[in-house]
């Protein structure tokens, strides 16, 4: 069958476009990323409870007493190899305070008063912490309470938190779970590659099912591009009605490229940290 002239053009045009396209975004033209993946603790872990269902009965000798079974929880995330503890806040009898992060019924662990943010931010010093409030009132009470420049305190919030994290401390990641979600859509969205303006200097929340070729020079190209603009990428297994659910499989871990270097959600840390780490 004769072709014709014009049809070989057509042919080779798009046949030109299409590899300047896969080049555009072709990951090995961007040097591997430094560093390694972050793990977040969606919370915290619950300490051993004795016969009486009590933390304070079972861990006299570890000081969950002095500590409070909640903060507790948190330093044993931290310490089953997060580099960051998500930490949802509240406010209870006038102080900004953790909410409860694990059931306990025990009447002496309830009694125990919770730690508010100064004195868990302190007694967790090294982690990154992201800090989820709601309202703006809320979001400048937990400012208050943290030292200012610290760049390991990150706040997840409302558009009133955010709004008001953003005039309080300018330079301070803060973010809202759309909108980290919506930086992802419309980079996605973009066929060229560029970064939308949703996405410079803030956030990105991908899950698992969008990592991959129309995740735009993923790994190494598309952390570049993040990386020039301050973005910050999260990786988590899902997200639904604005939650984040973090990893609960070792094997989840494999769909992320080895190179990443942002953040991956992880529930249960004191099961995956240490297999993670291997």
């Amino acid at each position: 069958m004769r072709v014709s002239k014009r049809t070989t053009i057509i042919v080779l045009v798009l046949t030109a476009l299409f590899f300047a396209f896969t080049l555009l975004h072709a990951s090995w033209l961007a040097d591997a990323p430094e560093g390694g993946p972050k793990l977040v603790a969606d919370k915290g872990v619950a300490p051993v409870l004795g016969s009486d269902g009590c933390v304070s009965a079972a861990n006299a000798g570890y000081g969950a007493i002095a500590v409070g079974p909640d903060l507790a929880a948190l330093q044993l995330a931290a310490g089953a190899e997060a580099d960051a503890v998500h930490i949802p806040v509240e406010m209870a009898d006038g102080s900004l305070v953790p909410v409860r992060q694990f059931e306990n019924r025990c009447a002496d662990d309830l009694a125990q008063p919770r730690p508010d943010v100064a004195a868990t931010a302190y007694s967790l010093s090294r982690p990154e912490l992201f800090w989820q409030v709601k309202g703006a009132e809320s979001a400048k009470a937990l400012l208050a309470k943290l030292p200012v420049g610290d760049r390991r305190h990150i706040l997840i919030g409302d558009d009133a938190a955010v709004a008001a994290a953003k005039t309080e401390r300018p330079a301070m990641r803060a973010f809202t779970v759309a909108k980290a979600r919506k930086c992802a859509a419309d980079y996605r969205g973009s066929l060229f590659g560029s970064v939308p303006k949703s996405c410079a200097n803030g956030v990105m929340l991908l899950t698992l099912d969008e990592l991959g070729f129309t995740l735009w020079g993923w790994p190494n190209r598309f952390l570049q591009r993040m990386a020039k603009a301050k973005a910050t990428v999260i990786i988590a297994q899902d997200v639904a009605d604005e939650k984040i659910k973090g990893l609960t499989d070792v094997r989840q871990y494999g769909e992320i490229a080895s190179g990443f270097n942002g953040y991956v959600w992880v529930d249960k840390i004191e099961e995956l940290g240490p297999a993670l780490r291997r």
